[in-house]
């Protein structure tokens, strides 16, 4: 296929498999407002990803890789080993590889086909324009959450390791990680690339040092082969939520992953990104769980001393790895936490950044500067924690994963099978033409969502990821059979208009 060809078949929705022109109305800028950083240059996220800043597969590979071997993994390998015990807790992470595979990859290959990040890649297909600002709030809760959860950890455990308990103490260093994650987000997509691989290598090699520790002091066969460790928690019940905190981000990989698999430069090298990003993940989760039993004692001895019960000091010690890392490994247990958290922060900055983006743009029409979109996003995050709210928004990550989830499927669907062989409504249209909202993208999301939070809520359903997905799927193509004519219509109308 020749440049031509290749730019003809991006506008009539027979997607390329290898990128070598920009599709119609998505020309590349290396000047344009709203992108991130790449080689001096920035890649605006209303424009096709340029020539110039495609990425090797191990580059998009190492940034995924290096999101997912974060403080908060090693937290959930620990959460599912304990509340599953290890053998179905094995099983927890068989099923979120497969699932995480396999979201990533499809979702994934509309970003690259597109060549725009997910919140913008969502107004062609399920948001429209202004409902886009729908999943920009979504995201910027969830990630900036995310963001601002690791900042914590981070600082918790600084603070714990040189003894500082002052408030000014504790608001300065907060500050001042928001400023470093500032700081390396305005670096650009290739260099965190390379950090993001050097630090996982790093990262991995001290937890490795860590997993020797526990070989010799003869913990190894206790740590691959306890059962439920959570005082009053049965076998089934604890089953249950181990699956489901562990397939809970998978969603949430996917749409990360897709604001840089935009960036890749064939088709074929999706599969590789995505099964090294979920591979990563699984791994992630194993050194968390065997570092968690290694200072499980430590740590609950020491939340005791700060008058938990036993329950309540069993869950605080998986919950604060930090703190754990430090009990149980001094030195090393705090380089383990600033070695995942540099990368993995750098880059929720970046994600953050780009839905703040996507919202200033979907609602007023303003499309903000990569630095000022950075800046915004982090100073997200620090108001959730000076506002004291992380326990809402750790609260609330379940149900944001029944969003992502969500999300994703009404992603596939739409691109899939909606716009693919029912032919109602065509892919690569664009961005000026797309409507200003598609009600059946958001009011599938809005249902679907109310419903499986509501039987979460109740009991009723242990792992909402088993109604949320066939729901949405079954709702959005109802909705479009429903209105295949009227969509048809006023999308022949928006084209024509737009031509």
């Amino acid at each position: 296929m020749n440049k031509g060809e290749c730019a003809a078949s991006a506008v009539k929705g027979k997607t390329p498999v290898e990128v070598a022109a920009p599709a119609k109305g998505r020309a590349p800028s290396s000047a344009s407002a709203g992108g991130t950083g790449s080689s001096g240059a920035k890649e605006s996220l209303f424009e096709r990803v340029p020539d110039s800043a495609r990425l090797a597969w191990p580059d998009i590979a190492a940034i995924l890789s290096g999101v997912v071997s974060s403080l908060s993994k090693l937290m959930g390998g620990g959460i599912v080993a304990f509340y599953a015990g290890c053998q179905l807790g094995g099983v927890a992470m068989a099923i979120t590889f497969a699932l995480s595979f396999v979201l990533t990859y499809l979702v994934g290959k509309i970003t690259f086909r597109e060549g725009l990040p997910n919140n913008v890649a969502s107004r062609l297909y399920i948001f429209g324009t202004k409902g886009s600002a729908v999943g920009s709030l979504i995201w910027i809760f969830l990630l900036v959450g995310v963001l601002a959860v690791g900042t914590v950890q981070l600082g918790n455990a600084i603070l714990y390791a040189f003894g500082w308990d002052a408030t000014w103490e504790r608001w300065a260093l907060f500050v001042g990680i928001s400023c470093v994650w500032i700081f390396m987000a305005l670096f650009g997509t290739k260099v965190i690339a390379r950090m993001n691989a050097a630090f996982v290598v790093a990262l991995f090699c001290v937890m490795g040092y860590v997993v020797y520790l526990i070989a010799a002091n003869g913990q190894m066969g206790d740590a691959l082969t306890h059962g439920v460790m959570i005082p009053g928690v049965e076998v089934g019940q604890g089953f249950a939520y181990g699956v489901n905190y562990a397939i809970m981000t998978s969603g949430l990989l996917a749409l990360f992953a897709a604001d840089f698999t935009r960036y890749a430069r064939k088709e074929s090298d999706l599969a590789p990104i995505a099964g090294v990003g979920s591979l990563f993940a699984v791994i992630t989760y194993l050194f968390g769980a065997l570092i968690t039993y290694f200072g499980f004692s430590q740590a609950v001895e020491y939340f005791s001393a700060q008058g938990y019960d036993a329950t309540g000091a069993a869950h605080a010690a998986i919950t604060n790895p930090g703190i754990s890392l430090v009990l149980a490994a001094g030195g090393v247990g705090l380089a383990i936490i600033c070695l995942s958290q540099m990368k993995v922060e750098t880059s929720n900055s970046i994600g953050g950044a780009n839905a703040v983006t996507n919202l200033f743009d979907s609602l007023f029409g303003v499309k903000l500067s990569w630095p000022v979109a950075v800046v915004i996003a982090n100073a997200i995050g620090l108001a959730f924690i000076l506002g004291n709210i992380l326990d809402q928004v750790n609260a609330f990550m379940s149900f944001g994963s029944i969003l992502t989830i969500s999300w994703c499927m009404l992603l596939i669907t739409d691109y899939y099978i909606v716009r693919g062989p029912l032919k109602i409504g065509s892919r690569g249209v664009p961005l000026a033409s797309v409507e200003i909202v598609n009600w059946r993208g958001v009011v599938t999301l809005a249902v679907t969502s109310v419903v499986n939070m509501v039987l979460y809520s109740a009991g009723i359903v242990s792992v909402p990821f088993l109604t949320t997905a066939p729901m949405t799927v079954a709702l959005y193509l109802v909705l479009s059979l429903v209105f295949k004519t009227r969509v048809r219509e006023n999308e022949k109308a928006r084209l024509e208009k737009f031509a």
